[in-house]
């Protein structure tokens, strides 16, 4: 079977200076014009967006492109949608395309709601009587009713993302270029994007679909392509690209972190200026205040211990340790410590506290060393940060994150912010021996 869309040997570059980007457009522009072979070769502050991308497709395959930002993802549906051209290479693209690379763009702001759809659906080659046969479900999925005769310059950024969604999706493209779509718009209209794009999946529309969201590229796609720096690091069935991209930013991850630790070593081992001011909060306040000064503890140390070994990165469902110890340097009557933990991005997901217990109410001076055993650490895959917080009443002694670090999940797919620890049983046991000889799957060790 013929592919609908074929790229051979896409290569894209582009210039970090954007004088000098127009600068080498032109010539370009002009070498091509007079017959002459395209410069592969980079110039000043040029650097290469698109590296050598080949991939076929066939019609009605869904098609996902994974990785991290800048490595080349949208500029490949920008070039499929002929609106920058490759520098070297091919696209061939059978059938009507639409775009959903910048949700809103091409409505006339000044024109109503309905006016804009009438002018996309004459540029998609459609009449006046196809349009409105589809007018009124654009208008319905949208949720426009009320405001759809109305100037979209009035409208918010999430009815204009409504409109271009639903514009996009009831046009009957043969071909759908998607880039980030379904992270757009409330929880809702998310929900309604992805239901939307099943339907037009089983309809034939071929789709590429750009996304963060792994779960969804593995849901919608059948194979997907991992793109990094601009080049190819893996295409083939979307579970096992997005695992191998997955156990990769692990990998990056796990060396930020020790980059950070032996950076860190060598601040703490620089001696402080005289009068130097105190350093800011690097975290922007995302995790709390910062009460960083030592004039009421001193000699505060943290470790993080899977079976007795120190780690900067736990597993998933790994017995995980936390060890903590600090000197008061003066009397209190009512200490408590609290370990909370946050996501990378400010989301505070569990906080411990010596107060079940009254745990460290009885020390009042000298040295406190404790230990928090966790038996089944159950955060998913991501970065995450300890914050530790000491308290004499309601006023802290200290309190500051202590220990950043990762959780792995070596290569287990997994949702949501928690990995619940279960048995999985298939079909009913007809009796109790039978039930103990039935297949149980648990989520530790994958």
């Amino acid at each position: 079977m013929k592919p609908i869309i074929v790229v051979e040997n896409v290569t894209k570059k582009f210039s970090r200076n954007a004088n000098d980007h127009l600068s080498y457009g032109v010539r370009d522009l002009f070498q091509e014009v007079i017959g002459l072979k395209p410069r592969l070769s980079l110039r000043r502050d040029e650097f290469v967006a698109v590296d050598q991308l080949n991939f076929h497709l066939q019609a009605g395959e869904c098609f996902g492109l994974i990785g991290r930002n800048g490595c080349g993802k949208t500029t490949t549906l920008k070039m499929m949608n002929g609106l920058i051209k490759p520098d070297l290479g091919s696209i061939f693209m059978e059938g009507r395309v639409q775009a959903l690379i910048n949700l809103g763009a091409g409505f006339n702001p000044k024109l109503s709601g309905i006016d804009n759809i009438y002018n996309s659906a004459a540029l998609m080659g459609l009449g006046r009587r196809e349009s409105r046969a589809i007018i009124d479900e654009v208008i319905e999925f949208a949720e426009l009713e009320d405001f759809i005769a109305s100037p979209v310059q009035s409208y918010s950024a999430g009815m204009k993302s409504r409109l271009g969604f639903s514009v996009a999706v009831h046009l009957k493209p043969d071909i759908l270029l998607v880039d980030e779509i379904l992270a757009v718009g409330d929880f809702a209209f998310q929900n309604k994007c992805f239901r939307k794009m099943q339907q037009i999946k089983k309809s034939g529309v071929t789709i590429v679909l750009v996304s963060h969201a792994h779960n969804s590229i593995i849901q919608l796609c059948e194979r997907a392509l991992w793109l990094d720096k601009g080049r190819t690091m893996a295409i083939g069935p979307s579970k096992e690209v997005v695992q191998s991209y997955l156990k990769f930013i692990e990998e990056r991850e796990l060396e930020r972190l020790e980059s950070e630790k032996h950076n860190g070593s060598r601040a703490k081992a620089a001696p402080a200026a005289a009068n130097a001011a105190p350093p800011a909060d690097p975290f922007g306040g995302m995790y709390g205040p910062i009460y960083d000064e030592f004039d009421k503890i001193e000699d505060l140390a943290v470790s993080f211990e899977v079976g007795g070994a120190p780690v900067d990165a736990v597993r998933v469902h790994d017995p995980l340790s936390i060890g903590y110890r600090f000197r008061l340097r003066e009397r209190v009557s009512d200490l408590n410590v609290t370990l909370k933990f946050f996501r990378s991005d400010g989301l505070n997901l569990t906080t411990i506290s010596t107060l079940n217990g009254d745990l460290v109410k009885h020390i009042h001076e000298g040295l406190v060393e404790c230990r928090c055993e966790l038996p089944d650490f159950d955060f998913n895959p991501g970065s995450y940060c300890l914050v530790i917080a000491i308290h004499e009443g309601k006023s802290y002694l200290y309190r500051n994150v202590v220990k950043q670090f990762a959780v792995l999940g070596n290569g287990r797919l997994t949702w949501g912010i928690k990995d619940f620890k279960y048995e999985y049983r298939v079909g009913p046991p007809e009796n109790p021996r039978e039930a103990a000889a039935s297949t149980a799957v648990r989520a530790a060790g994958g």
